[in-house]
Order: structure tokens, then sequence, then C-alpha cells
């Protein structure tokens, strides 16, 4: 073997290998991969086209896998805007039927209004989604039609929300048809090692095939190539850092947001209770109740906190359900407990033989019954003679 020139190095190596990346991106990954390697003499590289074709295809299963994920993932998020959607058509109906039986007139009559047009949508959160989102778009283009009801009614940012909402379920569903996948493959969980173990296969190929080399020429060639492809996972790692970094952001400004529509309706809340106006903050905790947004408050001298919702864009608490102990409104009714008789129960004959007593016995109330009654024979009707004794 010839003598390596001193300006190469002794080995070459890559530096790296693959990262936890998402499906995408490490599907993205491996197609750059194989396009760097796949470019060269593979003799060259000591690599034979099975070594090729193997990590091809298992490039290719990731690749449909993906698309069958990603309209998975539409399924997921088309769900989630449906959700809202629907909380939205709840929260907008219930407003416009409190105000219709508003007592305040220059509520009660946008309401009214209203009210007439929406009954013909009753029942809409529980139609089909496709046909759902067509009578959405009726209802909005109606809406539009009563700018100054709406606006009295302070309905308009509900409205938006529901447009925004249908629209994006409307591009979703388009995107789910396009992309939807007719193939049934493995697991990607199982796929990404397998496509990993290809590739590092085949880096130890070229690797060797570095030392095995017999010209310079051809040592600069995979020097080269161990370089792109050093470079190419590096930058892949430094695009995974900033995305996640990106995530933070995005939740930042979503909680920034919330804070925005939220804290300025605070001091009402808290004067609504009986608090001072700064008695109240968002905690910035929120959640999704049968179909509406709320919001975690704290009582700032106490620490408790209880959830709120929105209605006409002001924030009410939501009533909690209390059990029923305790409260002195829970009847228990004890079971009636059998004792040897015959024929009645003791206090059964002591009411009956009380109601069937004459008017001259009952006058005698005052002395003792059973002074009264001793040795009285049956009155043979059925009843036989009982005695209570007292608890003392």
């Amino acid at each position: 073997m010839e003598n390596i020139n001193k300006n190469l190095p002794r080995y070459v190596r890559v530096n790296a290998g693959i990262a936890t990346h998402t499906s995408a991106m490490h599907t993205e990954l491996h197609q750059r991969l194989y396009d760097l390697v796949s470019e060269p003499d593979k003799l060259k590289l000591h690599l034979t086209d099975g070594l090729l074709k193997g990590w091809r295809v298992l490039i290719d299963q990731e690749l449909d896998l993906n698309r069958a994920q990603r309209a998975s993932e539409l399924t997921a998020q088309m769900r989630k805007w449906d959700d809202k959607r629907n909380g939205l058509l709840t929260q907008l109906f219930t407003d416009i039927r409190n105000n219709a039986h508003s007592p305040i007139t220059t509520l009660r009559e946008p309401g009214e209004k209203l009210l007439t047009l929406v009954r013909s949508y009753k029942g809409i959160q529980t139609e089909m989604v496709e046909a759902k989102s067509a009578h959405v778009d009726g209802l909005l283009m109606d809406l539009a039609k009563f700018p100054t009801e709406t606006t009295t009614l302070k309905l308009t940012m509900i409205i938006d929300e529901l447009k925004t909402s249908n629209g994006k379920f409307g591009e979703l569903s388009k995107q789910r048809v396009v992309n939807r996948s007719k193939r049934k493959i493995s697991a990607m969980k199982q796929l990404r090692p397998m496509t990993d173990e290809a590739f590092y296969e085949i880096r130890g190929h070229i690797e060797a095939a570095y030392i095995l080399a017999t010209d310079d020429a051809d040592r600069s060639l995979i020097m080269e190539l161990v370089d792109a492809i050093n470079r190419l996972l590096a930058s892949y790692a430094t695009t995974r850092k900033s995305s996640k970094a990106q995530q933070n952001i995005a939740k930042q400004m979503e909680l920034e947001s919330n804070h925005k529509l939220i804290d300025p309706l605070l001091p009402k809340l808290a004067a609504s209770v009986g608090l001072s106006t700064d008695g109240l903050t968002f905690t910035g905790r929120t959640k999704l109740h049968n179909k509406e947004t709320r919001y975690e408050m704290q009582v700032n001298s106490t620490g408790k906190k209880q959830w709120a919702r929105l209605v006409g864009g002001e924030l009410i608490f939501v009533k909690t359900r209390t059990s029923g102990r305790g409260n002195g409104k829970a009847k228990i009714k004890p079971k009636d407990k059998k004792q040897p008789h015959d024929g009645n129960l003791p206090s059964e004959g002591k009411q009956l033989n009380e109601e069937k007593r004459p008017a001259s016995d009952k006058s005698n109330d005052g002395n003792s019954d059973a002074s009264n009654h001793e040795g009285k024979p049956n009155d043979g009707k059925g009843h036989g003679s009982a005695s209570v004794t007292p608890k003392i």
C-alpha cells in the first residue's frame, strides 16, 4: 500500500449518529444522506447494490408511514377545531337566547331578532362534519346581515372565532383527503431503528474504504464525503434544537394572548364576588370542558383557585357541584326492621287503637294509656292488643 499523503488524515470518521428527530425530519435526513452516499462510485466506497437497495427500501417505507401518520395527525387536529367550533356555537346560541329573555329592552330586542334567525340552525353541533361546515358558513352569512345587533350583544369576538375555526377545519379536511394513504405499513417505532442500522453499516464501509484506498484521489473523495455527512448531521441537530425553541416561543405567545384577553376582565369579575379590583389573578392555565374554553383564576388573598368562562365577552365563574353530605337537604329513609308480631307492627297497633278509641276515652288522655285500657277485651275487629314501651 502506498504511503498516505501527510496532508490527509490517517482515518476519517462520521462524528455523530442519528439524533432524536421527529418522524418527518428523520426520514428527510436519511433521504439526504442517501443522496450524498449514492452519488460517488460505490466500488470506491466498498458498497454493494444490496446495501444501498436495503437502505432505500427502508427510507421509502418511512415516507409512506409519514404520510399515514400525517393523515392521523390531521384527523386529531380536525377534531380539535371541530370541538372548538361546537363550543363557540353553543356559546353563541346561549348568549342570544339569554339576551332575548332579558328585562333590558336594548338587549331583548336585538336578542329576539337573532333568536328567530338561529332557531333554524338548532342542533347544528350534532350534524355530520361536512354538513356542519356548510351550515356554519350559512349561519355566518346570516349573522353578517345584523351587524348592529351582534355588536350590541357583544357577539363579534365569538363570530370571528367561529369563522376562523370553521375555516381551519375546512383546510385540514381538504388536506387529509389529498394525503390519505391506503397502504398498510409497519410502525415507525419499529422501522426507524432499522433505517438507522442500515446507515450505520454503510457508514462503517465508508470509513473502512478510506483506510483501504490505494491513492490520494480516492482518499480525498471519501474525506470530502465524510465531511459533507458530518455537516449534514450537525445542521439537523441544530434544527432540532431550534424547533424546540420555537415550540416554547409558541407556548409563550399563546400565554401572552390569553393574558391580553383575560386580564382586562378580572376587575369586574372580582367585584362581582365582593373582592377588590385586584383580588383575582389569571394563572395562565386553560382547559377545554364540554367544548368550551375555561380559564383558571386564583384569589390572591387565599390562594383558592376556581375556573371561569367567557360569556358575552365577560368572565363568570363556573359553578362547582357540591355533594349531598352535610347540607341538611338529603333525606334518608331507614329500612323497616321486621319484628315478631301477631299481624300488626307494634307501632301500627298503637296507631290503629288510638284511631278506634271512643271520644270518651280520648278525653282521658291526661291519664295513663296503660291504666285506661288495662284488662280491656279485644274489640273483635281483627286488631290485637299491643303495648309500646318507650325508649328511655
